[in-house]
């Protein structure tokens, strides 16, 4: 007569049946009914973390890029499409051919959904309204500047790459296609981008290649055991974890070895305008306008970056038609500060706001006044609501912002308040334009010459002298990069060694650029040179305008100059009908001003085939009236007091705002770089944890591998296991706390006492009834089940500063008891 433990053990171990219905006395109660919804990829979870890091590590490149505003919701796009594509990967019930076009339509309005209350408060009626201009403006041959379309293109094009990317790897079994889908997109945008966001790269690789060395791995495995062959059961995770080594070894042996050798003749093939892929970038370019991008539009593009790159290849598109009374004066967009080597930028900036007819003026001698009304025939493509005019801008007739450099106080350029220009707009612009002659500017010394000021606290009203030079613009308009190459000073020494005067020095440099270098936009900078030596010395004496403005400018401030560039248009041709100018996209154009102490920015033209500018023949000396609200009149105060308090806010007062823009700009950093940051921090928390996790008990046989990590889940949930308990007890403990896996984890402990106490020779032994080979199944299914129970009942959290505070509360117990007999031993020592 067996005693009722063995029957329950035997009622256990047996593989419950269903029941027939009979009477009998062997019949079985039926299970419960239990409704199971069963959520798992075969492939496993981590590849779809893996998949999704490969993918927003495109996506969060390109929001880092910062196309056009509202770029944000591209990460909500994505993980739509991420799901999608899973969906439809695993679905068997409808064809391929009807799947992608219902996802095809399911992103657009997704994206037209988006856009529309990204741009337009939620308004689909103005976006559509907008949209049906663009296709108008696409079949005519014209141009557009409008960012929200090229924010519904990129918001849908997310959603497909991401929905594609689940496709490739769950359906077609191909991740390289994936990888070099994403990787193209990847690497349009790191080149658009701040260096600092190559982590997005480092993550691409690394996750990449543990994606294809986990899938190549799952489909061996798949068909070794469809060919009766046996693997170990972590050998997933033993190869994974190899592959992150090696992953990271690349990278960095990648990231230690030295640039490649580059052939320039080479470099050069794929600016030449024959490339295919340059005709579909104009195509693109006319119809979209990218904002914040290094590659100018076919009729001009200005943002915070200027870069020494490849032909802008302007076109002969009508951009502003211009009425002046002064048509030799150039219409400037924005100003450059700071030089990198290979690129110009603008340092931080804070704007003050200004109502329409607002005078703003900062007090430079020799000025006279250029009235200009323009008129936007194809806007050209901005970063910002840039408006244009001559050189310092004093008023326009509409509501602005003045973007105002925060070391300086100097103006980098004006804001329209209404939004970027559009076809059709009209404003009037008067600037301040210097007088000074020749001969004025001659007088003028090099900051180096110039007379010292130090403010007296006694005598606040006292002025510096007319030829001093504040230091902060020094510091702002002398900076240079690191390492630059030392034969630029020399050289421009060289030629500026008859000059005397800085005004002589600027001329030399000028004609020295304008007479022995030929304008040529079919060049490219080089990887890996600085623009200015390798254009003075080793590009055959071609370029195009941001080459010459970048290499007098840089040379100028190695003499001690303080210069910049700027961007805009020239003044364009004359049409002698409509008595107006004409300016179109060939007119873009960057250029020089260098800084003379009381008479402001002065042009200079170094490009070859430009004119130079025309000096008065003699000085005004009067700006007396010019303008209401001129330097005696009471608006000019007002400014003037407004820029001293942007000049202190500099300085350290926080109550200045900095633009929206740039506010959401480095938002985007700050949230990406974190973003990145804690996916690192996880991924490597979560190879860490795997590897640990498949090496515990690794000595120990199958069965006491599992109930060992069944106990440690069930102590880190707080059932934990007491020495007088046995494994029986401990299982009946755990069934009591998860009913629905009472069966299975009872069967398990049973399993395991019969494996480790059994006689090997007996019938019942779990290795001669052939159980011992169901344990990897029911710990696969029972394992994240217990990993749920454990998020479910942390007590581990609790536990784990328990734990630290007993360590650190028994390490100075043994430290102190260490001291005790030396203590001691002085004490008797002593008498």
């Amino acid at each position: 007569m067996r005693d009722a433990a063995v029957e329950r053990l035997s009622k256990i171990i047996a593989d419950p049946r269903p029941s027939d219905g009979g009477s009998d006395g062997n019949r079985r109660v039926p299970r419960r009914p239990t409704l199971h919804l069963r959520l798992g990829l075969a492939e496993g979870w981590f590849s779809l973390f893996l998949l999704a890091a490969v993918v927003y590590s495109t996506i969060w490149c390109v929001e880092a890029a910062d196309w056009v505003d509202n770029l944000n919701i591209l990460s909500w796009t994505t993980l739509l499409g991420l799901i999608a594509g899973v969906l439809a990967a695993k679905q068997r019930r409808l064809p391929r051919l009807l799947v992608h076009p219902i996802a095809v339509v399911v992103g657009l309005l997704l994206a037209f959904w988006q856009t529309a209350g990204a741009d337009y408060g939620g308004n689909t009626t103005a976006l559509w309204h907008s949209m049906h201009q663009w296709f108008v403006l696409a079949l005519t041959g014209g141009t557009s500047s409008d960012d929200s379309i090229f924010l519904f293109f990129i918001t849908a094009l997310g959603f497909l790459l991401a929905y594609t990317s689940a496709w490739l790897v769950y359906r077609t079994r191909k991740p390289w296609l994936m990888i070099l889908a994403n990787a193209v997109v990847l690497l349009i945008n790191l080149s658009n981008i701040d260096p600092g966001y190559i982590i997005f790269l480092v993550v691409f690789l690394v996750a990449s290649l543990l994606l294809v060395l986990r899938f190549n791995l799952y489909e061996s495995s798949t068909r070794w055991k469809r060919q009766g062959l046996r693997c170990a059961d972590d050998l997933g995770w033993e190869f994974m974890q190899a592959g992150a080594l090696i992953s990271i070894g690349v990278l960095i042996f990648a990231w230690l070895l030295p640039s490649g050798y580059i052939n320039d003749a080479t470099a050069q093939i794929w600016s030449a305008d024959n490339n295919p892929w340059v005709v579909l970038e104009n195509t693109w370019n006319r119809l979209i306008s990218v904002s914040g991008s290094e590659n100018v539009s076919n009729h001009g593009i200005f943002g915070d970056t200027l870069a020494l790159g490849g032909n802008p290849h302007l076109n002969q598109d009508v951009v502003f038609t211009v009425r002046t009374d002064d048509g030799n004066q150039y219409l400037e967009s924005l100003s450059y500060d700071t030089y990198n080597g290979r690129s110009w930028s603008a340092g931080p900036t804070v704007g003050t706001p200004l109502n329409a007819n607002a005078v703003a003026y900062v007090g430079s001698q020799d000025l006279h006044v250029i009235r200009q009304n323009i008129t936007v025939v194809n806007p050209p493509g901005e970063q910002h609501p840039y408006l244009l005019g001559a050189s310092q801008i004093a008023s326009v007739n509409q509501t602005s912002q003045v973007l105002i450099n925060k070391t300086n106080g100097l103006e980098i350029a004006w804001l329209r308040t209404n939004g970027k220009l559009a076809a059709g707009n009209t404003y009037a612009v008067t600037s301040y334009v210097s007088a000074a002659d020749v001969k004025t500017l001659r007088t003028v010394p090099l900051p180096a010459d110039a007379p010292s000021f130090a403010p007296d606290q006694l005598h606040p009203d006292i002025q510096p002298p007319v030829d001093y030079y504040e230091p902060s613009i020094l510091q702002a308009y002398l900076q240079l990069p690191n390492n630059l190459d030392p034969h630029i000073k020399v050289f421009a020494q060289r030629l500026t060694a008859n000059a005397q005067t800085m005004y002589d020095k600027a001329v030399a440099l000028e004609s020295y650029l304008h007479e022995n270098y030929t304008y040529d936009t079919n060049i490219s900078l080089p990887p890996g040179q600085e623009g200015v030596s390798w254009f003075l010395f080793r590009s055959n004496h071609r370029g195009f305008c941001n080459y010459f403005s970048t290499t007098m400018a840089v040379m100028a401030r190695e003499l001690g100059m303080p210069a910049r560039v700027v961007a805009g248009y020239t003044n364009g041709t004359f049409d002698t009908k409509l008595h107006e100018w004409v300016i179109r996209g060939s007119d873009a154009h960057s250029w020089v001003q260098i800084y003379f102490a009381g008479y402001g920015w002065i042009n200079f033209e170094p490009s070859a085939n430009f004119s130079n500018f025309v000096r008065p023949a003699a000085s005004s000396n009067d700006i007396i009236g010019i303008l209401p609200g001129g330097p005696l009149g009471p608006t000019n105060g007002i400014i003037r007091n407004h820029l001293s308090d942007l000049n202190q806010s500099a300085s350290g007062d926080t109550n200045t705002a900095v633009t929206p823009t740039q506010q959401q700009a480095q938002l985007r950093q700050d949230v990406g770089l974190t973003l990145v940051g804690l996916i690192l921090l996880i991924l490597f928390c979560v190879i860490l944890f795997g590897t640990w996790w498949r090496r515990l008990y690794r000595g120990y046989g199958i069965s006491a591998q599992v109930y060992g990590r069944i106990c440690m889940l069930a102590n880190w949930a707080g059932i934990s296991l007491q020495p007088s308990q046995t494994p029986y007890e401990y299982m009946h403990k755990l069934a009591e706390a998860a009913p629905d896996e009472a069966v299975t984890l009872e069967r398990l402990g049973d399993i395991y006492v019969r494996d480790r106490w059994a006689d090997p020779a007996s019938a019942e032994h779990p290795r001669r009834t052939g159980e011992i080979a169901e344990l990897p199944g029911m710990w696969k299914r029972l394992q994240p089940r217990l990993f749920l129970h454990v998020l479910r009942h942390p007590h581990f959290l609790r536990w784990l500063p328990e734990r630290l505070s007993d360590f650190i509360r028994k390490r100075w117990l043994r430290r102190h008891a260490r001291e005790l007999p030396t203590k001691d031993v002085y004490i008797q020592e002593e008498p």
